[in-house]
């Protein structure tokens, strides 16, 4: 007796659906992107019950014959395919033809359809597949297709889905995905008969960008300019680096017009953030990739939200700086929210940095043109990004200041040796006293309150700068307080001077070292001195002078010219940890070390600092563009306007 056997044509299209059908929203998926093939201007989508029961998508689109629309549920029956030829260029976002033969199987169906011109128009109605009734009937042009009851044949199925609200934002994210990718059409979502969701369709990106992201995210985002590359054009929308969020739910990738879910553009989009944003947030934006038909293939996942590309790495070139170059013609400042009465007058072109004349790689700086035209070395090789890494916790930095590190706020002009002997003879002159400005730890209350005349005379005395910007204090001995024409300027002194210094590192030719009169001794474990060993080249070029010293030990004998002794032991575990959680090699190999020696070298926050070191530090901070945020990505100055604080006190009307 044969044990083989064919299977029934309704058995294989209930296995189809288990692979095309998920969940109500997979219905309006692929109802939705054959309405937008028919060339529909205007598609209207209405809900209830989360689109369990009733699901309905009308269209003005192309409509469907009588003689064509019966054949439409049939099995890998399409309109989009003709030839094996043209799998290699689908330029389409249905092409299967196993949508509705899939969606039938398990509800019930009505469609109407008129194509343009018609005088009457088609009524089906269809139920587990079978078509029940075939009539004429009147209708507008295009196609309306109801689709009611899901899985009412397949009750195991039922059990798999979620409360109607729950059902009902997954289509709310399939219609948002379509209004993005195609904002030349007028989208809109009736759940329960309260409209939810609307884009104009006059085509401009912005508009489904906000009624996707909110009026608080879009304006915290900036504009990724349409950029080519590699024959290859990328553009969108991104945030700034300082409104990441905690996840990456909002990060929406589209290729030729179509939404997926991409590992590739997702790294590519990350890496761009790079050292500017918070460590634990993740970017968001819409970020549209368009490239020939013939170097995608979107035949890899059932549901056609999963391609392949022929070749990554020109993919994520272009990905990576079309959103570098964006992140950084941005000044990623955050504004308290104001009203202005005058638009701030736009950048003139030649002033926006371009990533294309810049190298990410120490020894270049970063702000240095590039000689000569960008070579695949400029941008971080595709492997390093693909392995997912978990965000690790920022360790808090130590107290205490740090021998060297007010030395950023010398004249440059002044001459520093490369090596010194002794570390104490690099120790600036008022690390060992006390300025008169800065109260003793055990001076009482009363004569501090005393001195605050004086330094408010001092203050008094500090010209303004070149750009209009004046200190007049700082608080809690940690943010930096400064006054232009505008308003107010907030600078956090730490993740200033920690950026200040790590662009510094980064542009050295070579990293200046300071040898110590004793070598340090770091005992590490087992795994922390593999990890260091295997990238002990790199920590050499950082600056350090290092080497084994018997078993799970080295010794260093110099550090890094702005580095304190004392931390020595620390930033070594620090580099350790870092190794252990990230092996690669890349272009940018040595950000994370040179991140860790400014961390520990910058002024700390808490301490008590000169007002001619604040007045330097504000003239530095606000005469760098790339000094707007930490390393770790934490804005460095934030703007009170003058409009905002006479608001404040009723001064202007709200």
């Amino acid at each position: 007796m044969a044990i083989i056997h064919e299977l029934s044509p309704h058995l294989a299209d209930l296995i189809a659906a288990g692979e095309v059908v998920e969940r109500p929203a997979s219905v309006a998926k692929e109802l939705i992107e054959n309405a937008i093939d028919a060339g529909s201007t205007r598609i209207t989508v209405e809900i209830e019950n989360g689109g369990i029961t009733y699901l309905r998508i009308a269209d003005n689109g192309c409509g469907m014959s009588a003689e064509d629309a019966p054949v439409a549920f049939r099995r890998h029956a399409t309109s989009k395919l003709r030839t094996e030829a043209d799998l290699a260029a689908i330029g389409t976002l249905g092409f299967r033809g196993e949508a509705l033969a899939a969606i039938s199987s398990v509800t019930r169906i009505d469609l109407f359809t008129r194509q343009a011109g018609a005088i009457a128009g088609l009524h089906l109605h269809l139920e587990a597949g079978e078509i029940q009734a075939q009539e004429e009937a009147g209708c507008p042009e295009g196609t309306t297709m109801v689709v009611r009851d899901l899985f009412y044949n397949t009750p195991a199925r039922m059990k798999f889905l979620k409360k109607d609200f729950t059902e009902a934002g997954y289509i709310l994210g399939v219609v948002q995905h379509a209004a993005l990718s195609h904002p030349e059409i007028a989208f809109t979502l009736i759940r329960d008969g309260k409209q939810v969701f609307t884009t104009d369709g006059k085509g401009k990106l912005l508009t489904p960008v906000f009624s996707v992201f909110g009026k608080e995210m879009t304006a915290n985002m900036i504009e990724v300019p349409r950029t080519e590359r590699n024959g290859m054009t990328v553009y969108g929308y991104i945030v700034k680096p300082h409104a990441g969020r905690p996840n990456r739910s909002m990060q929406h990738f589209f290729v030729n017009g179509r939404y997926v879910k991409s590992r590739l553009m997702q790294a590519a989009l990350e890496e761009a953030y790079r050292n500017a944003i918070i460590t634990g947030k993740y970017p968001s934006g819409a970020v549209f990739l368009e490239l020939p038909l013939a170097a995608v293939d979107v035949n890899v996942h059932p549901a056609k939200t999963e391609v392949k590309f022929s070749q990554e790495k020109p993919v994520f070139e272009a990905v990576y700086v079309a959103c570098k170059n964006a992140i950084m013609a941005n000044d990623n400042m955050p504004h308290i929210e104001h009203k202005e009465k005058t638009a701030p007058a736009a950048k003139p072109q030649e002033s926006v940095p371009v990533y294309e004349q810049q190298r990410f790689a120490v020894p270049r700086p970063i702000a240095q043109p590039a000689a000569s035209a960008k070579t695949d070395d400029d941008v971080p090789d595709l492997e390093d990004f693909l392995v997912s890494v978990p965000p690790r916790a920022q360790k808090p930095c130590p107290s205490g200041m740090y021998a060297a590190a007010p030395r950023i706020f010398q004249e440059e002009a002044e001459p520093r040796p490369a090596f010194r002997t002794d570390m104490a003879q690099s120790r600036p002159a008022f690390l060992d006293r006390r300025d008169e400005s800065t109260p003793d730890e055990s001076t009482p209350v009363v004569l501090v309150e005393q001195k605050i005349p004086q330094q408010a005379a001092v203050l008094q005395k500090l010209e303004p700068l070149d750009n209009g910007a004046r200190v007049i204090g700082e608080c809690f001995n940690t943010y930096l307080i400064a006054e232009d024409k505008d308003g107010l300027i907030l600078i956090d002194k730490h993740a200033a001077h920690e950026r200040i210094l790590f662009n510094k590192l980064r542009a050295e030719t070579e990293m200046p070292q300071q040898e110590l009169l004793t070598p340090v001794i770091v005992e590490l474990t087992g795994e922390e001195a593999a990890a260091i060993q295997s990238q002990i080249e790199d920590i050499r070029k950082a600056g350090f002078a290092i080497d084994p010293f018997g078993e799970n030990s080295y010794a260093v004998r110099s550090v890094p010219a702005y580095l304190d002794s004392g931390d020595v032991q620390n930033v070594i575990g620090e580099l350790a940890e870092k190794a252990m959680n990230s092996r690669a090699t890349v272009p940018d190999r040595l950000d994370d070390l040179i991140h860790t020696v400014a961390c520990k070298a910058a002024i700390k926050a808490g301490k008590a600092t000169s007002l001619a070191e604040l007045q330097d530090l504000c003239d530095r901070v606000l005469g760098d563009e790339d000094v707007r945020s930490c390393p770790h990505g934490r804005p460095t100055t934030v703007r009170l306007t003058k409009y905002e604080l006479d608001k404040l006190f009723k001064r202007v009307n709200q």
